[in-house]
């Protein structure tokens, strides 16, 4: 009997000892997790602002761009260049370089670019056949009118009324991207008898594929944004994304005419 109660004793203080052990733990809130601090991704237009901010404007530098397989890995003048519609290309086949703009009627950086160069452009460099200007259709998505107004442009360039149309849609820019009155736009510009002609173009379906083309052809040039200028020049490839004032653009044109 003695040695039950020492037995039974003795397991007793042992579980009172266990107890005592692990109780606390079991009655203790869990520490809470305080995450490490982990450092903040910049987004692009952040970093494109920040480095526009405390960089000037960058003259253009060769790149190799991706091309489409089936085509040369270097194109060295206009003929080279696929898809080309001689009604939105000026000056001389010829000329020692070449220039694609790649552009949207609705964005507002193509539109500075056109207003405060194209004009000068064309008097200084391109009817002296130093420089083949093309203008590549690039209607971005996120632009409601951007793609009817390709459609309107080149139907104006297939009866030679590219640059007034072209100029009256940079123009009025903020005006018909509101109400979407491309229509009106051309209208005001053209005759009666060459709004006929553009009604019927519009309208035919001819159109949409040539857009289609040089909205390829920019994937190929990896353009993501308009305005893009790619500069062909002796084999070489020079794309430059976003507006250049005319004085970069002058004196890169005077840089690639002076090589050897």
């Amino acid at each position: 009997m003695n040695r039950r109660r020492i037995l039974a004793g003795i397991l007793s203080a042992s579980l009172l000892g266990f107890l005592a052990l692990f109780l606390p733990t079991l009655h203790r809130a869990p520490e809470p997790v305080v995450p490490s601090p982990q450092p903040l991704a910049q987004s692009d237009s952040q970093t494109s602002s920040s480095r526009a901010e405390s960089e000037p404007p960058a003259i253009p530098t060769p790149v190799i761009v991706a091309k489409a397989a089936s085509r040369p890995p270097a194109r060295q003048s206009a003929a080279g260049l696929p898809d080309v519609d001689l009604h939105k290309a000026f000056g001389s086949k010829n000329a020692p370089v070449v220039m694609e703009v790649f552009s949207d009627f609705q964005c507002p950086a193509c539109k500075t670019l056109f207003t405060t160069t194209n004009r000068r452009l064309m008097d200084d460099y391109v009817t002296s056949g130093k420089v083949y200007l093309i203008h590549r259709d690039y209607p971005l998505p996120m632009h409601a009118y951007s793609r009817v107004a390709a459609r309107y442009a080149r139907a104006a360039a297939q009866l030679g009324k590219v640059e007034p149309v072209e100029q009256a849609l940079f123009q009025n820019q903020e005006k018909w991207e509101q109400n979407g009155d491309v229509d009106g736009t051309v209208a005001a510009v053209l005759s009666p008898a060459e709004m006929a002609k553009v009604r019927a173009l519009v309208k035919g379906g001819t159109l949409e594929p040539l857009i289609d083309k040089d909205y390829a052809l920019g994937q190929t040039y990896n353009v993501n944004q308009t305005p893009t200028t790619v500069f062909h020049c002796k084999g070489q490839t020079y794309p430059y994304s976003g507006v250049m004032t005319y004085d970069i653009l002058k004196q890169f044109l005077d840089q690639l005419l002076s090589q050897k």
